[in-house]
């Protein structure tokens, strides 16, 4: 798996995920996480999102770490490392995101959320 810098104007890496995955905008992402829940950061919020926005849970890939993973398609990974939790767009095992690969390096999946295209 490698790594692609990828930092639009987002600090959330659950909205910079979703819009790498869905091709839009990080505003409009936010907006229509905002129309769920103002406070979009809980699991159930999100997950309700990704759900109505064309992904399935793949739960084949729980609790393995991020770098041992195989992930063909366009796959949103929820993932943490000891108490920071972390989303990125992995598409075609490349993850989009901005950090490096030694910040990620020790990530174990929670959940793979994989778009139906």
């Amino acid at each position: 798996m490698k790594i692609e810098f990828y930092d639009p104007v987002c600090s959330d890496c659950i909205v910079r995920s979703i819009s790498k995955a869905l091709d839009k905008d990080t505003i409009d992402i936010e907006n229509e996480l905002k129309m769920i829940k103002e406070k979009y950061q809980q699991e159930k919020v999100f997950e309700k999102y990704l759900l109505r926005n064309s992904f399935e849970i793949v739960n084949t890939y729980k609790g393995k770490q991020l770098f041992d993973t195989n992930l063909i398609g366009t796959n949103i990974v929820y993932a943490k490392d000891k108490n920071w939790y972390h989303m990125m767009c992995v598409i075609d095992n490349t993850i989009f995101d901005n950090h490096t690969k030694e910040e990620l390096d020790n990530m174990q999946i929670i959940k793979v959320y994989k778009y139906r295209s």
